[in-house]
């Protein structure tokens, strides 16, 4: 066997894992999940709930009244931040609207499943009724943050994760509640998917595995540092002259 075909061999036991990978499983883990959108990242109930919410809302808005907000959270936004949020839902909630309108997909509705379905534009809701809802859904945020606390955690840049520590390795692993069901993943949960080869597991989030190689593990372990991006050569002021 040439050195190309060896080389070749190693990085493919490298992915063997749980037998043959040299990185720990919670350092695998987080490199299987590492680009789930973070959208996806978001657990379940807390999805259930921010729909409650807005439903909740809705009900108020179409009868002229108004939604008590969660006053510890009300004044945490600004009217700019509050549209933006607003309008980051309507995104999911038209893409579910045309899905169940082209689908036919209103079995849910029971009764008044054939009946022609309203789609709410929910920036014409008044402000203050914005504000509540936002302040709810950062209520339920932090119920869940406490609930599920050390181990779960967010940020705005990577989503929900669950920070797992293991010989002085702490890693980030993205929530994926499909598989989690709401509990921090263990060893031999990680390893149970990996010996499967579901997705998840051995072949990772949109096929994605992780080698003896890995270049953005600063991403999802604490302590790497991110690479150097800059242009070698190059200078970091252009006077212009």
């Amino acid at each position: 066997m040439n050195s190309f075909g060896a080389e070749h061999m190693k990085r493919a036991a490298a992915m063997l894992a749980p037998d043959h990978s040299p990185h720990p499983w919670h350092v695998r883990l987080g490199g299987y999940r590492v680009n789930i959108p973070i959208s996806e990242t978001i657990p379940q109930a807390l999805a259930d709930g921010w729909t409650e919410v807005m439903q909740t809302a809705v009900e108020a808005w179409a009868k002229g009244n108004a939604l008590t907000p969660s006053f510890i959270f009300v004044t945490e936004h600004d009217d700019e931040m509050i549209d933006r949020r607003i309008g980051k839902y309507q995104v999911g909630y038209d893409k579910e609207w045309v899905r169940r309108e082209v689908g036919g997909h209103w079995h849910d509705f029971k009764d008044d499943k054939y009946q022609e379905k309203e789609r709410y534009i929910f920036a014409d809701m008044p402000m203050p009724m914005k504000r509540a809802i936002v302040s709810r859904w950062d209520a339920l945020h932090a119920e869940y943050m406490d609930a599920h606390w050390p181990e779960a955690c967010y940020d705005k840049d990577f989503g929900y994760y669950w920070r797992i520590e293991e010989d002085d390795v702490v890693v980030r692993v993205k929530v994926w509640d499909g598989a989690d069901k709401g509990k921090c993943p263990d060893k031999k949960f990680s390893e149970d998917w990996e010996r499967a080869g579901v997705p998840g597991g051995l072949y990772g989030y949109m096929g994605r595995a992780i080698t003896g190689e890995v270049e953005d593990l600063w991403r999802f372990v604490e302590g790497v540092p991110p690479p150097d991006l800059r242009v070698k050569g190059a200078e970091e002021t252009w006077s212009g002259g």
